[in-house]
């Protein structure tokens, strides 16, 4: 008697399952009335080292290989029953595909997107690179199709995340040339001298360098106020003693954390160099909150010296007092103050935080 099995190579877990499988239950019939065509499909798959999926008759019957189960996701045993049924919430976009394979067209789409259900979680989308090639069988009828893929999701995401991410470095880049061109024309203005210029230029430079890497050492997807004021408080070295920051884990944006880095250490230098941490006496406080109001959220942040020389409003405002009040204050989309009082200066800044 011919082994009904002969065409399997048993060796394979995928092909054990085929021929266990009662396949006189469904519409292809026992295994041993299979013709040629189909068994010769049906081996050509099992011994794929792509994820191949053969489709037989006018219900689509699946017969998969082991490559192909990841794909299947916690489907379960999907063997023997139609690929309209396994793949019921895509049908309506494979299923011409399909039809048109049955109709002895092939088709290959890269990266076709699908929102497909294979956990718990429920419908997620997912990107699929895959081929329908028809399957004739003796008299050149078509009987079937096979369907090679790979599930390209992660790349897809991935290239998509670096292309926001390469223009948002672009517009950063583009936002860094501005304000580098505002640091040169402002400091310009004010040096007496090249080695004057070349002082101020190297030290606001650095900053936005330091700002930088706030940015690409922050501990989350965000960085936070938190993060910020720690970099102010190791910049004044022997001085961080005499500066007290305290406030809640607040989130900012890219934007908002260089603006608000660069403030920050624009008034860290100007207290070293002329208010309270210029004397031994003086200290800086700084304290922010979270506040929560019907619904919508502010930022509060103020800086306040104590201790230090009688303090007067300057004279002219230069890039710092720009950097200070304007682009903090159209970062944030908020308001900000800043007063000279004889016992210190005081900063403030308020703003809403329902988008950070």
């Amino acid at each position: 008697m011919t082994d009904p099995f002969a065409f399997l190579d048993l060796s394979l877990p995928m092909a054990q399952r085929v021929a266990a499988l009662d396949w006189a239950a469904t519409p292809l019939g026992a295994i041993e009335d299979w013709p040629p065509a189909l068994k010769v499909s049906v081996a050509m798959t099992l011994n794929s080292g792509f994820a191949q999926c053969l489709c037989w008759g006018p219900d689509h019957i699946a017969i998969y290989n082991d490559a192909f189960v990841p794909i299947l996701g916690n489907k379960g045993d999907c063997l023997g029953l139609p690929f309209s049924v396994i793949w019921h919430e895509a049908w309506p976009s494979i299923g011409p595909i399909a039809a048109k394979a049955m109709a002895g067209e092939s088709t290959f789409i890269r990266d076709f997107p699908l929102s497909v259900l294979r956990d718990d979680r429920g419908m997620e989308k997912a990107f699929f690179t895959f081929s329908y090639s028809p399957v004739a069988d003796e008299a050149g009828v078509i009987r079937g199709f096979i369907d090679t893929v790979v599930e390209t999701t992660d790349r897809v995401r991935f290239e998509r995340r670096a292309a926001i991410s390469n223009r948002e470095l672009v517009h950063r880049m583009k936002n860094s040339y501005a304000l580098v061109s505002a640091v040169v024309r402002q400091s310009a203005r004010r040096a007496a001298t090249v080695e004057d210029l070349t002082e101020k230029l190297l030290h606001r430079l650095e900053d936005m360098g330091q700002a930088q890497n706030i940015l690409s050492l922050r501990g989350s997807s965000r960085a936070t106020v938190t993060e910020v004021l720690a970099h102010v408080h190791r910049r004044l070295d022997d001085k961080g003693c005499r500066f007290l920051a305290s406030g809640p884990e607040v989130s900012l944006t890219d934007k908002q954390t260089f603006a608000l880095t660069l403030a920050m250490f624009e008034l860290a230098t100007n207290a070293v160099k002329y208010g309270a941490l210029s004397t031994n006496e003086g200290r800086v406080v700084v304290d922010w909150s979270d506040q929560r109001d019907a619904g919508t959220r502010r930022l509060r942040l103020s800086w306040t010296e104590r201790g230090g020389p009688p303090v007067a409003p300057p004279s002219h405002h230069g890039f710092g007092s720009l950097l200070v009040k304007q682009v903090l204050a159209a970062e944030f989309d908020g308001t900000v103050e800043v007063s000279y009082e004889p016992a210190g200066l005081h900063f403030e800044l308020i703003a809403p935080l329902n988008g950070a």
